[in-house]
């Protein structure tokens, strides 16, 4: 028996495999490991970019919304601001405008006081008190010495007579009213019909008038000041009759009962006249 030759397996492997075949596997171990290098292959850039555009677009679309948030507080800020100085100065235009409104009216009154009542007005003050007596009817005024007024000075509304000044001080003034138990003013019938009569305050908010028992007055006339007494001008309105006492049989005068023509309690600014 020989012995076998090795060196012919070594130099030429098996004779039978053909040497196509080995090349095909060859191939074959070269194709799969191309596939398995493939398969675990780091991601391109451009890979790895369109894998990350998601959350990118997350993380933007987050920014611009926590960007949006802080300019919408801000201008929210800044809206309330300017409501609130828009408010304060609104809150002034009203004051003003109340405060313009007041005085014209002051100023129609003294036009409207000086055409119909006397032409000789001092000007007009603020009513700041009334007297708390229910007996009394006094008023303080705003205005005083320095400022003209004088003792006996006529304080008139259009609507008719309030009194006359009784004190003066540097810058307040104290008025007795018609109602006033120690307030005496003449009276007439108005439209020029005569008959002179006396006004005297009757607590609270009353006149009592005496007339002669000729003068034919009635109720519902209105009495308006005469020239008796020397201190208010004439024709200024003073209050409607509201009713007429019976005469007794030893009257020699005629009372009636007047309603002024001013209530006293709701007076807010008076014009002050000159004295005659």
């Amino acid at each position: 028996m020989g012995r076998p030759d090795w060196s012919h397996r070594l130099a030429g492997g098996n004779p039978r495999v053909r040497p196509w075949t080995q090349a095909l596997s060859v191939y074959g171990l070269l194709l799969v490991l191309s596939v398995v290098l493939l398969r675990f292959q780091v991601l391109a850039p451009s890979a790895l970019g369109s894998a990350t555009a998601p959350l990118s677009k997350v993380a933007l679309v987050a920014a611009d919304n926590v960007r949006g948030s802080f300019a919408s507080m801000a201008e929210g800020r800044r809206t309330r601001e300017e409501i609130q100085t828009l408010t304060r100065r609104n809150q002034e235009l009203r004051q003003q405008n109340e405060l313009l409104s007041v005085e014209l009216g002051r100023l129609r009154q003294l036009t409207q006081i000086t055409s119909t009542q006397a032409p000789n007005a001092v000007g007009i003050a603020q009513v700041v008190d009334v007297a708390p007596s229910p007996l009394l009817a006094r008023l303080k005024l705003n205005r005083g010495r320095a400022d003209g007024l004088r003792v006996h000075m006529p304080v008139t509304i259009p609507a008719g007579l309030v009194g006359q000044v009784i004190e003066v001080s540097a810058r307040k003034s104290t008025v007795i009213a018609l109602v006033d138990p120690q307030s005496s003013v003449g009276v007439t019938l108005s439209g020029g019909r005569g008959g002179r009569g006396l006004a005297v305050g009757s607590p609270p908010n009353r006149l009592r008038a005496e007339f002669s028992l000729g003068v034919p007055v009635k109720v519902g006339d209105v009495l308006v000041t005469s020239s008796l007494g020397g201190v208010y001008p004439v024709g200024i309105r003073v209050g409607t009759v509201e009713k007429i006492v019976p005469v007794g049989p030893n009257d020699v005068t005629r009372t009636v009962i007047v309603k002024p023509a001013v209530d006293v309690g709701a007076l807010t600014d008076v014009t002050v006249l000159g004295a005659l």
